[in-house]
């Protein structure tokens, strides 16, 4: 890594925080708590349902064509129409639910821990995401990473999200660092890629979704400890 690069800029879920993970736990635990077995629903296809929905409500509030409120309020309707039951309302108790309990397990993306050990006295750690507010604080402590972290940017305080240009000057004022001493590292190919490339910023792709990106990343891994030979 070049020698001026001073700040890491990390996105949170599923860069940091294991989304993936304790997302199909709390998605396990409400299956059961909600009783939707006896729906005639499987535990399989409402995890694979939440998955299909909730990647597209955050595939299209990265484009502008959603927001927060509409994944909150969308989710979990949306995911009751695909499987084909009622629940009388039920699904905002639900995505409540799905809130508190998910945002505080703790899992982590494995090898985090032992990137943020070996580069804390080398660089400032920083967190830039899109997700909701309250919630990514209560992901950061669950998790154990508020020691590591200075700045916590999201897209409700900075009022832009990614892949929108004023989101990364929201945090490099935050910051307070000048793009060049930056890089991006998060698993999003459109918000922390392309985003940080269109604004001049290296990157580095975490692809663990196996996603194409559009613009060729500064560096891409597969595993987060490959951190560790590139830093």
């Amino acid at each position: 890594m070049e020698k001026d690069k001073k700040h890491l800029i990390f996105d949170l879920d599923d860069t940091l925080w294991d989304f993936q993970q304790n997302s199909l736990d709390t998605l396990l635990e409400l299956f059961d708590t909600y009783n939707l077995g006896v729906k005639g629903v499987s535990a399989t296809a409402f995890i694979n349902a939440f998955k299909e929905v909730n990647n597209n409500l955050w595939d299209q509030f990265d484009h502008g064509q959603v927001t927060r409120a509409d994944i909150r309020r969308e989710r979990f309707p949306r995911v009751f129409k695909k499987l084909n039951i009622e629940l009388n309302g039920i699904a905002m108790h639900m995505q409540d639910s799905f809130m508190s309990t998910c945002s505080a397990k703790p899992k982590l993306v494995a090898g985090v821990f032992d990137v943020l050990e070996k580069f804390k006295s080398k660089y400032q750690f920083h967190i830039l995401s899109n997700g909701f507010d309250e919630i990514q604080f209560i992901k950061i402590k669950a998790g154990g990473l508020a020691p590591y972290f200075g700045k916590v940017i999201t897209s409700g305080r900075a009022g832009f999200r990614k892949p929108e240009p004023e989101i990364f000057d929201f945090a490099l004022n935050e910051i307070e660092a000048p793009k060049e001493e930056c890089i991006m590292i998060g698993d999003n190919p459109l918000s922390d890629i392309e985003g940080a490339h269109s604004y001049g910023m290296d990157q580095i792709y975490y692809n663990v979704h196996k996603k194409k990106c559009a613009v060729e990343p500064t560096h891409t891994i597969n595993q987060m400890d490959e951190l560790l030979d590139i830093l």
